[in-house]
């Protein structure tokens, strides 16, 4: 009688070359998290953006596809699955997945996906037609200490105060922003095209602006595409306040008289909601000074059926 096995009638050499499937499934669970998928059943959606990262890390890895110590389909498979165990029980973090001693994927490539995540977000919000606009900031810096104002901005300008935005050359009020183009290849034509004043300019926009949902997403899909932002992660606000970290570092300049510049480096962080696409707060920093760094926290931004 003939022996039945898991490979069928093969020769023992032949069994040898396909390897054993269960040692193949258990390297294959060998990474953390796995016991967690393994129990998890159903689970909740991941937040936005984490299926970006696990999947940017996927990509580096297909690529990369280096070592002899692992098999190629084998070190595939590894992949995928810490990947999708991550995403699983809820243990990306941006940008996630160290494989092999090496990010998974560059700041910037995670970056551009976890906003053109928020794109998606912020097209989703519901739209608003209220006549005023409310704008609650905490700020804190060296100059005025630690302060809170509260300011409503009226969509017709008859009442309240007029707010306007920087777009390109142009500083623009409110119903001029609802006139703006919609399709991110039209707008970002509008922005500045040196991509330093582009993202400060569409991020000034973002913290307060009345922007409706869909030019919110246009907004946040030409970040994406802007270099020089990097993502640093799931952090908490000063607040305590869940969020989603992006970085830049710009050069700035500063005279201390004639002929006389100085030039530093200043650093902002942004955090940002990531199940609102709202902007929760900035940091502003010069590299290398010890003063502690201007904070703007947004502690309500959104419509308003009167002003007060």
């Amino acid at each position: 009688m003939t022996e039945r096995t898991e490979h069928g009638g093969l020769s023992p050499e032949e069994r040898d070359a396909l390897g054993d499937p269960r040692e193949e499934r258990d390297v294959l669970l060998d990474f953390p998290g796995a016991a967690e998928l393994l129990a998890a059943g159903e689970v909740p959606p991941p937040r936005p953006g984490a299926v970006a990262a696990a999947q940017a890390a996927v990509a580096f890895e297909a690529q990369r596809e280096t070592g002899p110590a692992v098999p190629r389909r084998r070190r595939r498979l590894l992949v995928a699955a810490a990947a999708v165990a991550a995403i699983a029980v809820g243990a990306v973090a941006y940008p996630v997945l160290d494989l092999g001693g090496k990010p998974a994927a560059t700041a910037s490539a995670s970056a551009g996906r976890f906003l053109d995540d928020m794109a998606a977000v912020a097209a989703d919000a519901p739209a608003s037609d209220a006549e005023y606009w409310k704008v609650r900031v905490e700020t804190d810096n060296q100059d005025d200490g630690k302060r809170t104002f509260t300011t409503y901005y009226a969509r017709n300008g008859a009442e309240g105060k007029v707010k306007k935005w920087p777009v390109g050359e142009e500083w623009l009020t409110w119903p001029q922003l609802d006139k703006l183009p919609t399709d991110e290849k039209a707008l970002a034509a509008l922005f500045p095209k040196d991509a330093e004043r582009r993202s400060e300019q569409i991020l000034i926009m973002l913290e307060d602006s009345p922007a409706s949902p869909r030019l919110r997403a246009a907004l946040f899909r030409i970040l994406a595409d802007t270099p020089g932002i990097e993502l640093i992660g799931e952090v908490k606000d000063s607040k305590g306040r869940p969020g989603v970290a992006v970085e830049t570092v710009r050069k700035a300049w500063y005279s201390t008289g004639p002929g006389k510049d100085v030039t530093t480096w200043t650093k902002d962080r942004y955090v940002v909601d990531p199940d609102t696409g709202l902007l929760l707060e900035n940091t502003h920093k010069t590299r290398g000074q010890d003063t502690p760094a201007d904070r703007y926290t947004w502690l309500e931004v959104g419509p308003a059926d009167r002003a007060g």
